[in-house]
């Protein structure tokens, strides 16, 4: 942003990207106009076991094989990452709208935790998985826009 001379942006993140749209907004409170975060989590306990598990015994098994470094290291991210401390939250100041799948695999009370942990923010559930944005890319686009168009 600052080699670009963008002093503040709406910014989107889905998934990781949720997650560090999330840490930005943290760090960086005042440079943003605008968040949208889709399936994002705090914590890796954020994560349905059904989906947790099998990842965290991939991880462990693929750690020992040179031929998976890079699988090995994408699922750490789920293992391991992120770790926000929930209070943080509060240091974002701007509208958010915190978005997930009716079936996503982040846990339904923690999507609502997060929500919940922002002064300014909105929760929508929008029919789909964890990939809603592909999935139902109408209803969460119109939900998007609407919000960054609102005065909110």
């Amino acid at each position: 942003m600052d080699e670009m001379k963008i002093e503040k942006a709406n910014i989107l993140g889905f998934s990781d990207g949720g997650n560090i749209a999330l840490c930005f907004a943290i760090k960086y409170p005042e440079r943003v106009l605008k968040l949208v975060v889709g399936g994002a989590n705090l914590v890796p306990g954020g994560i349905t076991p059904v989906y947790r598990l099998p990842i965290t015994a991939a991880y462990h098994f693929t750690k020992h094989l040179k031929k998976a470094k890079a699988d090995n290291e994408m699922l750490g991210l789920m293992v391991n990452d992120p770790n926000i401390d929930v209070k943080e939250l509060e240091k974002i100041k701007c509208p958010v709208l915190v978005i997930a799948g009716t079936r996503d695999l982040i846990k339904r009370k923690h999507t609502e935790l997060i929500a919940g942990s922002i002064t300014k923010s909105s929760l929508a559930f929008i029919e789909g998985s964890h990939s809603v944005n592909r999935e139902n890319p109408k209803e969460y686009n119109k939900m998007v826009l609407g919000f960054l168009k609102s005065k909110y």
